[in-house]
Formats: C-alpha cells, structure tokens, sequence
C-alpha cells in the first residue's frame, strides 16, 4: 500500500508541474463568472432593484417572504398597527428579519463587490451610485436602528459576528462616503451607468441626492447639543440658514424630474407592480388586504376641518358609506362604533370607521380580520398606481371593489425623496430659528409642491379627477397656517404637515417626529399600557440570534431606545 501511494504521489507532481500554468483554467466553473470579468452595469442594476426593495420594506409598504414583517409606517399611524396590541407583539424580532437581510446580503455586499471592480475600469459614475446608495443604506439603518455593524461588517469568512457600530460613528462614515461620491461625480469624461434605473446616469441629478442626502443627515444631527454648531456649518454650505434658499451653485432636489424614486411597472410575471397595489388590487374582485390606519385616514378627510386636497389621490373607498359596507356583508364591518373605549372618547380620537365610507383600522388593533376585503378603504393612485376616488362623498349606496387592472394596474412609484420633503425641512429649520416669516413661507411651497406632484403623478397614470371633486387648497393652507400662528412649539406644525406629505415614505415621517414632536397628540394604542413607543426598532432576530458577539443583544422594551441624534423628550407617543 506505501509503494502504491508514492507512485500516486510522484504521479501527482508530475501532473502538477506539467500543468500548473493551466491549472486555474482547468478547475473553473464555466458556469460561474469571476468577479473581475462581471458586467458592472448588472451589478449596479441588482444594487439599485435590492435598495428599492429595502427601502420599501423600510417604510413598510411591503411584504416579500411568507413571513410578518413591520416598517416605520406602522409607528407613525400611516397603515394600522395590526400586528400586535402592544409594542412588544406588534414588533417582533423576526418580523426585520428581510429588512436587515436585504441591507447586509444583498444591497451592501455587491457594492463592496462593485466598486473596486469600476474603479479598475474607471466606471466613475457607477463608484459615485454604489457609494451613495451605500451612505443612504448604513444612514436609514441608524436611523431605524441605532447603532449597527459597519466596520466588521461584510468580511465574509475572517468574521462571522460583526460587532455593532456606534450609530454615530457609522454616520460619520456615511457622511464621508456622500463626500467621495460627490468628488467622482464631478470628474469629467467618465462612463455614464446605461442600467441605471433612478436617474438614467444623470450625474448632476445624483450630485443633487448625494446634497440633499447630506443636508439630511445634518439635519438630523443638529438637535443634538453637542453637534448643533457643527450640523449648523455644514448645512449652510446647501442652503442659506437666514432664508431656507439653495447657495449659489449647489444643485438640490428641488424639482420634480429631480425626484428619488422607484417606478414600478404593470406585468404580472415577473411581479412589476407597487407592493401597495399588489395587496389592495388582486385577480379576484373584491378581496384586497390590509389597512390604513384610521386616525391617518380622518387627518387627511377632515384632521384640520377642511378636506386636504391629497385624500381622494391617497385612498380609495371600495363603498360610500358604512351602511353600504353593512349591506354587503353585516360582518364586514369588525368593531362596534357604540364599544369605543374610554381613552379613545376622552381624547376625541377615531374610532372604528368613519363617513363617508372610511374603513380602516386603529393603532394597535390586532383582532381578527372579518370578512371586510371588498370593503375597506385602499391605497390609491399615489403612489401605489391604483384608483382615484371619484366618487361624489353624498354618493352613500356606491359599491367599487377593487380589482387588478384597476386604476394605474400598480404602476406607482417608492417616493424615496420627494423635492417636497426638503422644503418641508427647510421650513423645520426656519421654525426652528424662530423666523416664522420664511417658515410659514416654505411650508406654503412645500405643502403646493406636495399637492402639486401628487396630482402630477396620478395624472401621468391617466386617474384625474374631475373638476367637481377638485378639494380648493386655499382654505386648507389657511387652516395650516392658523395652526402655526397659533402654536406655542411651531416645529410641530411642520412636522404634522411632513407627516401628512409622506404617505409611502414613513421613513421620512419618522425622523421628522423625532427632530419636531410633531404630529403631536397620535392615536393611542386601543390597549391602555401599550409600552413605550418605539424610538428605534427592536434588532432582527438574524442578528441577535445568530450573531455571536457582545453587541448582539435586544434592546430593553422597558426603554425609550432612542438613537443617538434624537435629544426630543422621552414622552412621544
């Protein structure tokens, strides 16, 4: 047996040396492509589909395994918390499971992948996108989470437990990669991204994100003490802090071709359409999912008392009144409007449904789903891509059920940055400074370009309303502007209105009740004693459970949990 292995082994040195110059040839996988012969601009393309997807899960616009999963919406009272009547059930930690997997698996490990592949190349714009989308990726998850794995992140085999960054330090970096993708932006002769899917390798519309990204993340930084002179400085290199206007030269998203967002198509196969459509508009008539919370949905109808110009573009109501949805079924409707409970009646909050035809769900009601599909109010053209309500609100025995094909057939966008959401933080900066002169101002701007781009979108997908329906914004600016005059902390006026713009974008509706207070005064819970509310979201149990290190551990649902920038009060509910 020895003698019949050295002969194998002299053999094997043989081969060896007779071939070793061929040997990396001969033993790769022809059906795998290294990674210095892989096609940046299909890298770039998986980044920016993966991005979408997180940042739609982020806001919680959608669901993409069999499991529960949550997003910011639900804390802001945009759609219903039904996943729990307490903080602690309504988030739990498997239900982030996707969110951190798409950030870390997906969206973060090809940019480490791509950009010392278009570095090589000198592909200069795709280095500029992965490095935005790169800073926006580890920025939204500090924002959501606090602090998260960065350094020791993405190290493949040397490191299989990440220890979590400092949330600060990790937006210290992300504040540095928006530097560098400026500085590649403004090269010269470099190669356009033919795949890119936001901007169509528009350099000057990406430079005016990665601006407005920055400006973002100062902003957030400048409520807190220790940072506020610094935040100041910087944000004054975009705007000017007297007047909330651009400085001279510097390209903002300001405008609506401008617009950072993800724009979903119509085929069935593969599945194209806005997540939103995808539960509110299914093959068979009549069966849509899900709910938009009730306190959101009378804000918009009469939150103010006048109808905001937006609701009839936001939801759609399958019936025009309750008693028509007890006519379709006398179990479609699962609450009792005569039970509502005594925190509820004492604080003069929502309860149940409402007219004309509103069906939603209050924050924190996870009771069974009645039979209620054909009947309760949906997502409708903005931005889902699915239908306008047009019908007459005396119109009380009307009947629409939902159906796919309705409205825009889902071609809606993600509303990632709107240029509107800036002006609103403009007017948050000048409220802020105490001069209301220009808050008032910018809010007005923001609160027109707001209604002003969501009508502009429903149109480009053929829902128009007619001119009958057509909500006069005159008396809700007036009633805005009231509001401000007479405010004692003016902020939360701004964030209010910020709130009520980022319907699809809870993200952004998150950070501004941190930064302002406002909305104040939310629906509470139904249950009394709900917890605290949720300052940053609970780990994902990939993380906490399969994660060796210290850092690993769940957050302490006893505690307010804020992330490092949030220096508001304890006592946001």
């Amino acid at each position: 047996m020895k003698k019949i292995l050295n002969t194998f082994g002299i053999l094997s040195v043989l081969l060896l040396v007779s071939f070793s110059c061929n040997m990396d040839d001969d033993l790769a996988n022809p059906n795998e492509v290294a990674v210095n012969q892989a096609d940046p601009d299909l890298i770039l393309n998986a980044i920016e589909l993966d991005f979408a997807d997180f940042y739609s899960i982020a806001s919680g616009n959608t669901v993409f395994s069999d499991k529960t999963t949550v997003g910011a919406d639900r804390l802001m009272r945009m759609r219903a918390m039904n996943t729990g009547y307490r903080y602690q059930t309504a988030y739990q930690a498997q239900f982030l499971d996707d969110l951190w997997t798409l950030a870390y698996q997906k969206v973060l490990v090809n940019i480490e992948t791509l950009v010392p592949l278009a570095e090589s190349k000198g592909y200069s714009t795709h280095v500029a996108i992965a490095k935005a989308l790169k800073a926006y990726t580890y920025i939204t998850l500090v924002d959501l989470f606090g602090d998260v794995p960065r350094s020791k992140a993405l190290q493949g085999f040397s490191d299989f437990n990440p220890a979590a960054d400092a949330g600060e330090s990790v937006y210290n970096y992300a504040i540095t990669l928006l530097g560098e993708a400026r500085a590649e932006l403004a090269k010269t002769g470099t190669f356009k991204a033919p795949r890119d899917v936001y901007y169509s390798g528009s350099r000057a519309n990406w430079t005016a994100l990665v601006n407005t990204l920055e400006f973002k993340a100062w902003l957030n930084l400048s409520i807190l003490p220790a940072r506020k002179a610094e935040a100041e400085t910087k944000m004054g290199q975009f705007i000017d802090l007297a007047t909330g206007a651009n400085k001279t030269g510097v390209n903002m998203i300001d405008r609506y071709e401008e617009n950072f967002t993800y724009k979903y198509g119509t085929a069935t196969v593969p599945v194209s359409r806005h997540p939103l459509y995808r539960q509110y508009y299914l093959s068979t008539e009549g069966a849509a999912g899900g709910y938009v919370c009730n306190s959101y949905l009378y804000e918009l109808f009469n939150g103010k008392g006048v109808e905001d110009p937006r609701w009839r573009y936001y939801f759609y109501r399958q019936v025009g009144s309750i008693a028509r949805a007890n006519q379709v079924d006398p179990k479609s409707v699962g609450c009792s409007v005569g039970a509502i409970p005594q925190h509820y009646a004492n604080g003069g909050y929502v309860f149940c449904t409402f007219e004309p035809g509103f069906y939603g769900r209050d924050h924190g009601d996870a009771s069974g789903t009645p039979p209620d599909s054909p009947v309760l109010t949906c997502a409708g053209a903005y931005p889902a891509g699915g239908r306008i309500d047009d019908t007459p609100v005396s119109k009380t025995t009307y009947f629409g059920p939902t159906v796919q094909g309705d409205g825009g057939d889902g071609a809606g966008i993600e509303p990632m940055f709107m240029s509107f959401f800036l002006d609103y933080m403009r007017a948050e900066l000048m409220a802020r400074s105490g001069n209301d002169v220009k808050a008032k101002e910018w809010l007005t701007v923001a609160i027109n370009a707001s209604i002003d781009q969501v009508q502009r979108f429903s149109e480009s997908i053929d829902q128009t309303l007619p001119g009958s329906l057509e909500i006069d914004r005159t008396p809700y600016i007036n009633a805005v502007m009231d509001l401000y005059d007479d405010a004692a902390a003016k902020p939360r006026i701004v964030g209010r209105e910020l709130w009520v713009a980022c319907w699809g974008s809870a993200i952004e509706a998150y950070n501004g009740y941190r930064r302002t207070s406002g909305p104040d005064n939310m629906q509470p819970s139904l249950q009394v004693n709900e917890g605290p509310w949720l300052r940053s979201l609970v780990y994902p149990s990939v993380f906490v459970n399969l994660n060796g290190d210290a850092s690993a551990v769940q957050k302490d649902f006893s505690k307010t949990n804020k992330v490092f920038w949030d220096a508001n009060p304890d006592n946001l509910n």
